[in-house]
């Protein structure tokens, strides 16, 4: 539901409503790896593909990129951090990784604009990686990828 810039997730509380993390804290905070992935707004997103290329139509309500700290911290940036646990934010928009500075904004999708699509939806202002990686194309096609196993 939330993130924040130092990579902190909630997944269990929104506003009144308390959902319960289950066995997310015990999963999450244990992998080598943890995977996050979501839409980048929430309430009314509407995407479409046009080309190849990413089209926001109309934006969601409700920001999940949160300035401050997530309403409930149900993943741990810090804790994450602290284990060299590797974690991954993938969004319809954008990929972000977990660094000892913050969130890092590695990837955006093709025909998302910057400052518009992703800046000015979010909070607080990410680290943006240099240079700043589109996204594989192959992704916003309806052929298929073409992957193959090793």
């Amino acid at each position: 539901a939330q993130a924040d810039s130092v990579g902190n997730v909630n997944v269990s509380k929104f506003g009144p409503k308390l959902a319960g993390a289950g066995g997310f804290i015990n999963i999450s905070q244990n992998a080598k790896t943890v995977v996050f992935v979501g839409t980048f707004t929430a309430g009314g997103l509407d995407v479409h593909i046009d080309e190849g290329n990413l089209r926001i139509a109309q934006e969601g309500k409700a920001r999940k990129f949160v300035k401050g700290e997530v309403e409930h911290v149900t993943f741990s940036g810090k804790y994450s951090n602290k284990r060299g646990q590797i974690s991954i934010y993938i969004t319809e928009r954008c990929v972000f990784v977990l660094t000892g500075n913050g969130l890092m904004l590695t990837e955006i999708a093709p025909g998302i604009d910057l400052e518009k699509d992703i800046l000015q939806q979010m909070d607080f202002e990410p680290i943006i990686s240099e240079p700043l990686a589109i996204m594989d194309s192959r992704i916003f096609n309806l052929e298929a990828m073409g992957l193959q196993l090793k």
